[in-house]
């Protein structure tokens, strides 16, 4: 939960706030780092229930990236999730039921924007 906070706060907040936020945020993708090293999933060869819980990394985090010209998924530094992602990504199912990323980004355009006084404000709290 720590990661999606964390990585939500870096997309809607600027300056101090959002360099913290996106610093946890790469800190919790290192565990998830570790945790993903010689496997294609998390539970081994197939997809299991942490690959569902944890799958909004796979498309959620590069639609923010994106957004926000940030790079929280460097496919260097984190060469397992990258491969995690590919083949979560696609897999059937969840293929054939993603949202279009041009959708996505509109979404959390809109979200981000009504959020980011929310996060100025917690700054000063």
């Amino acid at each position: 939960m720590q990661l999606l906070d964390n990585a939500w706060i870096a997309l809607c907040s600027d300056g101090s706030q959002k360099e913290k936020a996106v610093k946890s945020t790469i800190d919790a993708l290192e565990k998830i780092e570790g945790e993903l090293k010689g496997k294609s999933f998390f539970g081994g060869e197939a997809i299991g229930y942490l690959d569902v819980a944890l799958g909004w990394i796979s498309y959620w985090l590069l639609v923010w990236d994106e957004m926000r010209s940030m790079q929280l998924l460097d496919p260097l530094k984190f060469p397992s999730i990258t491969t995690w992602m590919n083949n979560f990504l696609e897999n059937p199912v969840v293929k054939e039921n993603l949202p279009p990323k041009e959708k996505m980004v509109v979404y959390f355009n809109k979200r981000s924007k009504e959020m980011a006084p929310v996060m100025a404000s917690s700054r000063h709290a």
